[in-house]
């Protein structure tokens, strides 16, 4: 038995937990308020995995408080995948987000209003998951089973305020060398509640 675990933490020494790009960083200056910021944000953060996850941040965090901007947001960031096209007025250059994508954002958003903000620096449970004011400095990680930007697609992991694990997000690179966000419905999952929220039955 003893020898057996000295093969198990043998095998585990060696393979690190994160690879030799263990971290991926990104500062930004400002944040998208509208769509006209986002799509020159995106254009300009789009040729790294890193740039287009802090993107979706950006577009989520535009959905919350204006959908309909937020939407289109959404469907300049997300991999094709995610998208359906759609050349009716509903559409925005050519394209829609899938349904079940679209309901999925809107529900979960709905349901936790103080969700992206838990993504975003300066945020915390304390404070109501406010977040500073940008310039943002973000650091994301990847694993050794996250798979390598050489080879056009790569999943990265996203600190929250709000869980006590980073959430992943999974990225791909495009034919025209952008990267685009295949995969981020574990963004969506719910945080801890704000420790300023008050309980109507603490009244009763």
């Amino acid at each position: 038995m003893n020898r057996l675990l000295i093969v198990f933490f043998s095998l585990m020494m060696s393979f690190p937990l994160f690879s030799q790009e263990g971290k991926y960083e990104l500062s930004v200056n400002g944040w998208p308020a509208t769509l006209a910021d986002f799509d020159s944000f995106r254009t300009e953060q789009s040729s790294t995995p890193q740039g287009a996850v802090v993107s979706l941040l950006a577009a989520l965090d535009l959905f919350s408080k204006n959908e309909e901007e937020g939407r289109k947001a959404l469907i300049l960031i997300l991999d094709a995948g995610s998208l359906t096209t759609d050349t009716s007025a509903k559409g925005y250059k050519g394209f829609n987000v899938s349904k079940n994508t679209l309901d999925l954002v809107r529900r979960q958003l709905s349901q936790n209003p103080n969700l992206t903000g838990s993504y975003l620096p300066g945020s915390s449970t304390q404070n109501g998951y406010t977040p500073s004011a940008p310039p943002y400095s973000f650091t994301l990680t990847a694993n050794r089973y996250s798979g390598e930007v050489k080879n056009g697609a790569i999943k990265l992991f996203v600190p929250c305020s709000g869980a006590s694990s980073p959430r992943p997000v999974s990225t791909k690179q495009n034919s025209k060398g952008a990267w685009k966000v295949s995969e981020f419905s574990s963004l969506l999952v719910g945080i801890a509640k704000p420790a300023n929220q008050s309980n109507p039955a603490d009244d009763l």
